[in-house]
């Protein structure tokens, strides 16, 4: 009788003790709304759908690199239920999404693909010669779509229906994009870049970030980051970042992150560990 008093209490014990260690990680500025379980995998990318109020999720599946086929999108409530485990697949190795006029256009390695959401449909790939990692995928407010090479220096723009070099980074490869008031926001090495669409121009904006994989803007002039190791920290011009979450040392990463400034909702596909998770930024 004392053994089994004594085992129960263990029990509770490391329960506690595995969720006091999720949420040290977690600074006062966020609050842990949901995370999912089953039916993800290898979680790279979010996009949330504020018309549909779906969540669209790019899962890998594994293998970030190879075409191997075996890549799909999930769909989610905001609630971080499934909708659809699956709702497209044969894909490879999806990462970055952008929505526009109904269509979902999401990297494929070298491609890009656009799906009609009605149908769940992929109804055209976009390619380009040089196009070897494509990365992420901002939407401009006139429905350009502008994507990033993470190995390649090109920054790619959907135009005329076929995919066109934008410009070329003197400053190496671009992995997050965000957009705003006509300008791009290119996450590269230690550095957020700006570029100025009208002129190509392309600046350094905000230096000593660490890596980025993901970039949002919070809507007061200033951004929120991730690196694929687990941290996920609030940058602006002329200040130090803040770090708000941190899961390195639990080994849950921080891939493309998504934020919903209306809601304040910051969702982060959490790569290897095969889950989105939803936080309230305050």
């Amino acid at each position: 009788m004392i053994r089994s008093f004594f085992l129960i209490i263990m029990g509770i014990s490391l329960s506690v003790m595995n969720v006091s260690a999720q949420d040290k990680y977690i600074t006062d500025n966020l609050e842990k709304l949901w995370e999912t379980s089953d039916g993800l995998k290898t979680t790279e990318s979010v996009l949330y759908d504020p018309i549909g109020k779906v969540i669209y999720v790019a899962n890998i599946n594994e293998n970030p690199w190879e075409k191997d086929g075996n890549g799909y999108i999930s769909r989610l409530n905001t609630d971080g239920e499934i909708l659809d485990a699956q709702w497209v697949k044969g894909l490879s190795a999806p990462k970055g999404m952008g929505l526009f006029d109904g269509k979902l256009f999401v990297t494929n390695i070298d491609e890009v693909v656009e799906i009609d959401v009605k149908s769940a449909a992929i109804i055209k790939r976009y390619t380009h010669p040089e196009a070897s990692n494509l990365n992420d995928i901002a939407v401009g407010a006139d429905g350009s779509i502008y994507i990033s090479d993470s190995k390649g220096n090109n920054i790619y723009e959907i135009a005329n229906g076929n995919l066109n070099v934008l410009t070329v980074s003197i400053d190496g490869p671009t992995n997050g994009l965000f957009y705003e008031r006509g300008r791009l926001l290119c996450g590269q090495t230690n550095k957020v870049a700006v570029l100025d669409l009208k002129s190509k121009k392309m600046t350094a904006y905000i230096q000593d970030t660490g890596s980025i994989d993901g970039i949002e803007g919070i809507g007061d002039g200033s951004y929120l980051i991730s690196d694929w190791l687990g941290h996920v920290h609030i940058i602006k011009q002329g200040k130090q970042k803040e770090l708000i979450l941190n899961t390195t040392s639990v080994k849950i990463n921080a891939a493309d992150i998504e934020f919903d400034q209306t809601e304040r909702i910051l969702y982060i596909p959490t790569f290897f560990h095969n889950s989105v998770a939803a936080y309230m930024l305050k």
